[in-house]
């Protein structure tokens, strides 16, 4: 991967920054933060959603190896090896040799899983609702629809076994919205490349938007991350000559985060990238009322106020 992203595309001569309010790839990365904010109100630490996905692509098809349950779950090598050996540790899951092939292990859910199942799928149910909950009832299948569009590119598989005790993943908005962000990272990275990361985007976009400056606090949640994410990006636009910090004129005790002269003629463009990468997402749905929909009710969800916005203490 190189450290600059082609030269393919220009960005509108009316806007030199991608207003984030109007990014699908933001407007996902918001709506995963409020769905793992929900799910934990929920479940706290006893199960996480990829745990849950992991039960759910196992419960669907019990001929599946490790790495089909990953694949089934949307989780890399690395993940699915620690969440399945947390339940195995726990003892929802087992390993039992292929009859047909002794040198290939399938998975399955033990009887302590399924005796559990049943209720934690009621939780996880609640959950999903919740995440929809800010649209009307009337539009939430015709978004789910457009989300498995975006989240799989396309149709997502044909599922295996559907037991009646698990959610169906392609059809649970938490776990579409987790691809949707997982298909965002990919286009990003084939775009921009390394010159820039989305969150670090993300604080460019809000500085440009309000060039009066803003107090660091502020500019994280304008460009939802945490604070000690933001104290870390600041740092880094900073050495770059991209971000400087001055002192408030009503307040000498405050500081205030502006762009400078050196960011506002690169921007534009990375922008050019970054605009692609927006287009990309929406490319699975038929047309550009589609996309308006789905982006209408995509920030429906993003922007919801039921639960609070990225810890301003952490992750």
């Amino acid at each position: 991967m190189t450290d600059v992203m082609p030269e393919r595309g220009r960005p509108h001569a009316q806007a030199s920054m991608v207003e984030l309010r109007e990014a699908p790839g933001h407007l996902v990365r918001r709506a995963q933060q409020r769905h793992t904010l929900l799910w934990s109100r929920e479940f706290g630490g006893d199960l996480t959603g990829p745990q849950y996905a992991v039960i759910c692509a196992i419960g669907a098809d019990s001929t599946l190896d490790q790495r089909a349950v990953g694949e089934r779950a949307s989780l890399d090598k690395s993940s699915t090896a620690d969440v399945v050996a947390r339940l195995e540790g726990q003892g929802w899951l087992r390993f039992r040799k292929d009859p047909a092939d002794a040198r290939r292990k399938t998975l399955s859910l033990t009887a302590l899983a399924r005796t559990a199942i049943p209720d934690v799928t009621r939780r996880v149910a609640a959950v999903q609702a919740s995440v929809l909950a800010p649209l009307p009832a009337g539009t939430r299948e015709a978004f789910v629809d457009a989300l498995r569009l975006v989240a799989y590119a396309g149709e997502p598989p044909v599922p295996g076994h559907v037991d009646d005790s698990i959610l169906v993943l392609a059809n649970s908005p938490g776990h579409l919205i987790r691809r949707a962000q997982q298909v965002h990272t990919v286009a990003w990275n084939e775009e921009v490349g390394r010159v820039m990361t989305a969150p670090q985007y993300a604080v460019l976009s809000a500085l440009w938007s309000h060039a009066e400056g803003v107090d660091q606090g502020t500019g994280a949640e304008l460009a939802s991350v945490d604070r000690s994410s933001m104290a870390d990006i600041v740092a880094r636009l900073a050495r770059r000559g991209w971000v400087a910090r001055t002192r408030d004129v009503a307040d000498a005790r405050r500081r205030l985060l502006t762009l400078t002269d050196d960011a506002r003629g690169e921007v534009a463009q990375i922008t050019a990238a970054v605009e692609r990468v927006q287009v990309r997402m929406l490319a699975p749905l038929p047309d550009e009322r589609d996309r308006g929909l789905f982006l209408d009710r995509l920030r429906l969800l993003a922007y919801a106020e039921d639960v609070d916005g990225p810890d301003p203490a952490g992750p």
